[in-house]
């Protein structure tokens, strides 16, 4: 992609007509040539043509990668600094070999969900029945999900509502979680078992509910209230409320002294629900919240969906269970989400590992089996390869990046990020990239709101960035002080000292470039 401008082709040999050539001819060629053109080869990167007028800014960026984090021997770093509008390369360093990108590789996900699945694309939750209500009654009651990240309690209050309007008064059996448009693989198994209770690693479900509007599906949150004295311990609450049968807390933390640190942890015990609180929250302080990941999501959701349906004044004999919904069933009520293009702000701007795993496994549901992460992640190489990315080194095993085994070259996200820039879509990819050392935090910083601040990259420069521990990463567009925008990408897996500075002096030197020689 960025091996030679569009413009500018490397000829290594010739089997076309000769013509006679007048040496002085080509004598001045050569060295117009030669003023134009620098050349270099780093190594993994390939033959690399560069404009002379880009001589300056090659060297201060050469200069930045002579900092130790960058040139340690247990570091492999690789960068890409590219005109973003002509593609013309000014920087090349090790663009072809495969690292891994962390959560950089969002922006491949994003962009492979609006390309195939459309901007205005909505997941579909549907409640049915076996019949429509007669005399009020219903049998039993299917909720069934499509993949939907960003399901909220609210919205299955909503689907009560809509059952109550309907005439339903009493349903006699279950109310059945089908989650089968998704497999049943719901943790990723290239995933750390250290990460089960981390929110970052929720389990993936077609039926999954949102305790909050970050929209981290798959969790709930805890909340731990200071006790009225030290010798009491702190009241536990579960967010959602609906949720709160579908986990056991064990409260094993306690109030401490007014002005003592906060140190409210949640650990899950593996392949349950239960939930042990431990640490302390200090007097008259703010109540702790914790974020963890349940077990069964889809099961979570039917009992949150039997709650709101009682609390609606509809009676309903069974309980709550798993199972899958039986052709010909009566659709009774929907909840269609916000639309893709809408997600992609929580998604990048947050870096919402959750949602980068629907959408994966989304994309996967278009084989026509159960969306899994298999067929999501080919989804994602193919995606790839038809806009014209070559796909060597390139593996997924995840949507998110989360996994190490994930790889990616420089080039390929270079690329990835040239090629958006063209798609009818782009405004709303960019929107939703977090900004360098922009408030608000959330919002339009996203994960990048603390970073650059009060530097030219500040409110300008728009890119995910991924963390893992000794992968740092930073891809995405700045504009110089002249106007000239740049595409950028630096990925480092290092196992010493971290070179995230360096993508920061990456982006601020970008930002304040002015070009003398255009």
């Amino acid at each position: 992609m960025f091996g030679a401008p569009r413009s500018l082709k490397v000829v290594r040999g010739s089997t076309g007509p000769r013509r006679a050539v007048r040496w002085p001819f080509l004598l001045a060629v050569v060295m117009l040539a030669v003023a134009a053109l620098v050349a270099t080869a780093p190594p993994g990167s390939g033959a690399t043509v560069y404009s002379a007028r880009d001589a300056a800014l090659r060297r201060e960026v050469g200069r930045l990668m002579t900092d130790p984090s960058v040139t340690a021997s247990t570091a492999h770093v690789g960068v890409v600094v590219a005109d973003a509008s002509t593609r013309t390369p000014v920087y090349v360093r090790y663009a072809n070999t495969p690292l891994a990108p962390a959560s950089t590789q969002k922006t491949f996900t994003a962009a492979a969900a609006m390309y195939t699945l459309g901007s205005g694309y909505r997941w579909r939750t549907d409640v049915y029945a076996p019949s429509a209500p007669n005399g009020g009654v219903v049998s039993r009651l299917y909720l069934k999900g499509s993949g939907d990240p960003t399901l909220l309690e609210r919205d299955l209050t909503s689907l009560a509502s809509s059952l109550r309007a309907k005439g339903v008064t009493r349903v006699t059996g279950d109310v059945v979680g089908d989650a089968s448009a998704f497999d049943e693989v719901r943790y990723n198994p290239y995933w750390s078992t250290s990460y089960a209770s981390g929110y970052y690693a929720a389990q993936v479900s077609a039926l999954t509910l949102a305790p909050d509007t970050d929209y981290d599906a798959g969790t709930v949150i805890v909340t731990a209230t200071p006790g009225t004295s030290t010798a009491s311990a702190p009241r536990l609450t579960v967010t959602p409320a609906s949720a709160a049968s579908h986990v056991r807390l064990v409260n094993r933390s306690r109030t401490s002294a007014t002005g003592s640190a906060t140190t409210i942890s949640v650990a899950r015990t593996a392949g349950t629900n239960t939930l042990t609180v431990t640490g302390q929250v200090p007097l008259e302080h703010s109540a702790a919240k914790k974020w963890v990941t349940v077990d069964d999501p889809a099961l979570m959701t039917a009992r949150a969906l039997r709650a709101r349906l009682v609390a609606a004044g509809i009676r309903v004999d069974g309980t709550a269970v798993r199972g899958r919904t039986p052709v010909g069933q009566a659709l009774l009520a929907r909840h269609a989400s916000m639309t893709l293009g809408q997600l992609l702000v929580p998604f990048l701007k947050l870096s919402n590992n959750g949602h980068a795993e629907a959408i994966t496994k989304t994309l996967g549901a278009r084989s026509g089996r159960p969306g899994s992460w298999a067929d999501g992640t080919k989804a994602l190489r193919d995606y790839a390869a038809r806009i014209g990315i070559p796909i060597a080194g390139l593996r997924f095993v995840d949507g998110s990046g989360l996994a190490r085994a994930d790889r990616l070259t420089p080039n390929q996200l270079a690329s990835l990020l040239d090629k958006v820039q063209r798609t009818s879509w782009w405004p709303a990819f960019r929107a939703a990239l977090p900004v360098a050392g922009a408030d608000p935090v959330r919002w339009t910083g996203g994960t990048l709101a603390s970073r650059m601040r009060g530097t030219a990259a500040a409110g300008n420069l728009r890119a995910k960035n991924g963390s893992l521990t000794g992968v740092t990463s930073l891809a995405g567009y700045v504009t110089g002080a002249d106007g000239r925008r740049y595409v950028f990408v630096m990925m480092s897996n290092y196992s010493a000292t971290s070179p995230r500075p360096v993508e920061d002096r990456l982006g601020v030197l970008l930002a304040r470039w002015r070009m003398t020689n255009r």
